[in-house]
């Protein structure tokens, strides 16, 4: 019977470390994707649909000088413009509450990202083509869907 040699040693201790990594890997992958997902609850229904916590103006469009919010009040939903320049801010429409009534009606609202890098436009019903900030919304779906709450929060008051 002859002694191992070097590199039957190094052979037994490769076989023992792979086997150990593998057991290893094949510990971390059971914890990570062969567990069932624990599910925790969306934020928006444990909140439930209490108007009162939800705002009532969004920040739609910001620049250095400006800012254009919307905002639910009595009337309906309006659009205001804090402007640097004097004589360029405040109130720039109102939509009625039988005007966004008709606008949910006829989904008549849309959010078009278009090329610039910083901005793109919204419309809703007669308003069309305001700017608005891609750095606030950086998804088009998501300024679409808070025009809807928007619209359908302002029909509401």
């Amino acid at each position: 019977m002859t002694d191992p040699s070097i590199t039957d040693w190094i052979s037994a201790v490769s076989s023992i470390f792979a086997t150990l990594i593998a057991g290893a890997a094949a510990y971390f992958a059971y914890k990570q994707y062969l567990q069932p997902p624990v599910q925790e609850p969306d934020p928006t229904e444990a909140q439930g649909n209490d108007t009162e916590t939800a705002p009532t103006s969004t920040p739609v469009f910001k620049t250095s000088s400006q800012l254009t919010t919307l905002q639910i009040t009595s009337r309906g939903l309006e659009c205001h413009l804090e402007d640097d320049r004097p004589g360029k801010g405040g109130l720039q429409w109102v939509l009625s509450k039988d005007q966004v009534s008709k606008i949910l009606a006829t989904h008549d609202y849309s959010v078009t990202p278009g090329a610039k890098a910083r901005s793109g436009t919204f419309s809703v019903g007669p308003r069309r083509n305001w700017l608005y900030s891609k750095s606030l919304f950086p998804e088009p779906d998501y300024l679409h869907g808070t025009l809807a709450d928007l619209l359908k929060r302002a029909g509401e008051s």
